[in-house]
Formats: C-alpha cells, sequence, structure tokens
C-alpha cells in the first residue's frame, strides 16, 4: 500500500482534531469536576448515577416529611407544655379556695380562674404557618361557645407523615381529646363552673372542681406521651435518613467526581499528546505541494 503525503496530511488533520477534543474534554472535567455531563460520555456511568439520583430524591423528600412532622410535634409540644402549667396552676387555685380562702381571695380566684380558661381557649384554637395546631384538616377554630356552651367544631383528622417506605406516624393531637369534649366533661366549662363558684363563695363546689382539673391534667399528658412517641419515631427516621443520604452522596460522589489530581495529571498528558501531534504536523507539512498531490 503506498502511503501518499495527502493520507499523511488527512491522518495528522484526524489526531489534532481528537487531540484537540481530548483535550477539551479534560478540562471541561477539571473545570466542573464530574467525569461525565452526557450520556454518550459513559453510558454505565451515567445509568447508576441516575439509579442514585433517584434513590436520593426519596430519601431526601421522606427526610423533608420527617421534618414537617417534627415541627408539628414540637408545636404542639410546646402549647401542651402550657396547658400542663395552667392547669396546675387552676389546681392550687381550687385547693386554695376550697379551704381557707377570704371572700376576697375568692373574687381573685375568680379572675385568675377566667384568665385561665381563656389562655387555654386561646391555646386549642392556636394556629401554625396558617393551620390549626388542635384542629385536624378544619380551618376553622377548634372550640367556640356556641348560645353559653363549650362545644368542639374543630375537625377530627388524623394528620400523618410517611417517614420511610412502610412507616408513617402520627404528628398531631385534636382538641376534642385534649381538652376534654369525648370524655364528656370539657376543661372550659369546668372553669366556668369553678370561676361562678369563686364568685358564689362555694367552697365545695370550687373543691369540686379539684377532681376535673386532675383528669384534665391526665389527659394532656397522655396527649404529651403520644407526641413524644411521634417525636422519637422521627428523630429516629432523621438519623437513619441522614446516614443513608450520606451514603447515597458519597457513591454518587465516586461515580461522577473527578479527582482533581488525577484530570490535572490527564490534561498535562493530553495536551502534551496535542503539542506533539501540531509539532508533527508542522514538520510534514514543509513538503512541496507536487509531494503532496502525488
Amino acid at each position: 500500500m503506498r502511503i501518499t503525503h495527502r493520507w499523511q496530511f488527512n491522518e495528522a488533520i484526524r489526531r489534532m482534531g481528537a487531540g484537540q477534543s481530548a483535550v477539551a474534554d479534560a478540562q471541561r472535567r477539571l473545570a466542573t469536576g464530574k467525569s461525565f455531563d452526557r450520556p454518550s460520555a459513559d453510558p454505565i456511568g451515567m445509568s447508576q448515577a441516575m439509579e442514585l439520583r433517584s434513590a436520593l430524591r426519596v430519601k431526601e423528600q421522606a427526610a423533608t416529611n420527617a421534618a414537617d412532622g417534627e415541627m408539628w410535634v414540637n408545636v404542639a409540644d410546646s402549647k401542651l407544655q402550657t396547658v400542663s402549667e395552667r392547669l396546675q396552676r387552676a389546681k392550687e387555685l381550687a385547693v386554695t379556695g376550697a379551704s381557707f380562702a377570704s371572700a376576697e381571695e375568692q373574687q381573685a380566684i375568680a379572675i385568675e380562674v377566667a384568665e385561665i380558661r381563656d389562655q387555654l381557649v386561646e391555646i386549642a384554637n392556636a394556629q401554625h404557618q396558617g393551620r390549626r395546631i388542635f384542629g385536624g384538616f378544619g380551618a376553622g377554630a377548634p372550640v367556640t361557645n356556641i348560645a353559653g356552651t363549650w362545644t368542639f367544631t374543630g375537625d377530627t383528622g388524623a394528620v400523618m407523615r410517611r417517614i420511610d417506605d412502610d412507616e408513617t406516624v402520627q404528628v398531631n393531637v385534636t382538641a376534642d381529646d385534649v381538652f376534654g369534649f369525648n370524655a364528656g366533661t370539657d376543661i372550659f366549662t369546668v372553669l366556668d363552673d369553678f370561676e361562678a363558684a369563686a364568685l358564689a363563695g362555694d367552697q365545695s363546689a370550687m373543691g369540686a372542681a379539684i377532681a376535673d382539673i386532675d383528669a384534665a391534667l391526665e389527659r394532656n399528658l397522655g396527649a404529651l406521651a403520644r407526641l413524644g412517641s411521634a417525636g422519637r419515631r422521627i428523630d429516629a427516621a432523621q438519623d437513619r435518613f441522614l446516614e443513608e443520604i450520606n451514603t447515597l452522596r458519597s457513591q454518587l460522589s465516586q461515580i461522577e467526581d473527578v479527582d482533581i489530581s488525577e484530570a490535572v495529571m490527564d490534561l498535562k498528558l493530553r495536551e502534551s499528546a496535542y503539542q506533539t501531534t501540531m509539532a508533527v504536523f508542522a514538520r510534514s507539512s514543509q513538503a512541496s505541494l507536487v509531494d503532496f498531490l502525488r
């Protein structure tokens, strides 16, 4: 086979083009820090990366759900801690009123009991990010006074958050349970009666409020326990998600990310090879036109 100058010229042009493309690819990898940016560059690596990214999105969404659930648990827990404090104070007032309170003290007790009731109503109807904390899925106030009767007007829906493929957790409690409407003795009516007894100086009736307040405290404690259990499950899930997400990101990095030192060395080698090809072409291009046309 006769090797002509035309063939040598074309081959040199091809090699320079390939060398230039190789240098550009090495520069891109060094600039982006990624081994590939299109399927054709590494079909197997791209397929593995897509699977890992899909798994990563699932875990990140689950982590977001868990964080949202944790927020609602924490908000409700904080509100119920305040409810416990207010109920403890109401019990202290009931004990005082049932024993040795003077007429002036009974009037002061009535005023404070009314304030506690109003605070509890405010808590029962509290909102967070536009949603009722103790109202399930309902938008309206969970607790209202209708014609002098305290009434649960909220929704009893259980707000669930998925924290894993096969695990969900309830992140709310509702006012019908927490404040005693289900039990038939809501705390607001109890405090209304307590206030009336204090205004009337009825020590026996004030003493009767103690048992109802204790029952309210027990219900509140039960709600706090349920929220605490949900919070622990969410915390465990978040720890698990963090570990799984870090593992997936590490695996993705191993596939996609380049070793900077290796990338710099690779670029230098490709640049050197390209410059060598350019030098060879420069020498070979000095042939005469007659030689080239042969």
